[in-house]
């Protein structure tokens, strides 16, 4: 049977999918493979770069199945067995480096450990890199595990911190969650580490001056069971309560600063403080999903929708 660079059978059953969470489509196989690309596109969509936006000729770019060579070499390419996809392809083209920013590469790396690097990305090739590229890279028994563990909903076991807690992220879910939940002040405190929770520890990881990444690791644990006014029991329980959020201000297409990159950050936007075009369609899309009036215009609804 023939097979692609990766060890896939080529032309496989095949299906053309909804990447969650948008209104891209794009044609993989059948069964975990596609499930875990699937996945991935869709985190890579709320925390790295919307992938609803058509290129800059207007053209859909978010690809799927191929049935080719490998660009400028005789190998078949893992498109042709349907386990790998392109995303954004026209902004990130082949043989380019660099096209996302610091940030943006280091949120692709935590979805792939998320998925237990049985995808890599084409942004790690060691020679001609692919930045848009994202493929399959393990057996099947290794994808197939990853894929049952996302569709049963439950998330890598966190790794300890050296202060016993665990390290959390977007995720997560526990009494540990809840705990740093009471602390930030998000509501409600459900012990479930989503948008809000994320958006939360990142704006006390910049206020505190720590590495802003989302993590509750070893430093911003540190730093929350330090109390800074408000102690948190070493054992768990209830912390004091967090001081109110500062109000925000309304902003829209046009508006620059500290609040827009806030803003962008939590959408999983680059972060250059400019809300621009990508900007308000993310925030419009997030608006529709919420049921708030879809304008663009980030008020004191969407703001408190945000948990910002």
């Amino acid at each position: 049977m023939p097979v692609s660079q990766n060890g896939w059978p080529v032309d496989p059953p095949r299906s053309s999918r909804l990447v969650p969470g948008t209104n891209v489509r794009v044609t993989v196989a059948n069964g975990p493979a596609g499930d875990v690309l699937l996945h991935v596109l869709s985190q890579f969509d709320r925390r790295v770069e919307d992938l609803d936006l058509a290129s800059t000729r207007g053209e859909l770019d978010d690809w799927g199945y191929a049935s080719r060579p490998i660009r400028g070499g005789t190998a078949t390419s893992n498109h042709s067995s349907a386990t790998a996809v392109d995303a954004n392809a026209t902004r990130h083209p082949l043989g380019v480096r660099g096209t996302f920013n610091a940030a943006q590469v280091a949120e692709i790396h935590r979805i792939l450990n998320e998925v237990e690097h049985v995808v890599r990305w084409g942004g790690d090739y060691v020679g001609r890199p692919d930045e848009m590229h994202f493929e399959i890279n393990a057996s099947y028994e290794h994808v197939a595990r990853v894929a049952a563990r996302l569709a049963g909903g439950s998330s890598p076991s966190p790794s300890p911190a050296p202060n016993g807690r665990p390290t959390l992220r977007r995720g997560s879910n526990g009494a540990d969650v809840a705990l740093v939940q009471r602390y930030l002040g998000v509501r409600p405190a459900d012990g479930i580490f989503g948008p809000a929770t994320e958006a939360a520890v990142r704006t006390y990881q910049a206020r505190q001056l720590l590495s802003v990444d989302g993590v509750v690791g070893p430093s911003t644990w540190a730093r929350i069971q330090s109390g800074l006014g408000s102690a948190v029991p070493a054992g768990g329980g209830t912390p004091a309560p967090a001081p109110p959020r500062p109000s925000r201000p309304t902003i829209r297409r046009g508006s620059t600063g500290e609040d827009v990159e806030t803003l962008q950050r939590w959408l999983g936007l680059p972060t250059d403080g400019a809300f621009g075009p990508a900007t308000e369609a993310k925030v419009r899309r997030y608006q529709a999903m919420k049921g708030l009036s879809a304008d663009g215009v980030v008020g004191p609804k969407t703001w408190a929708a945000m948990g910002l």
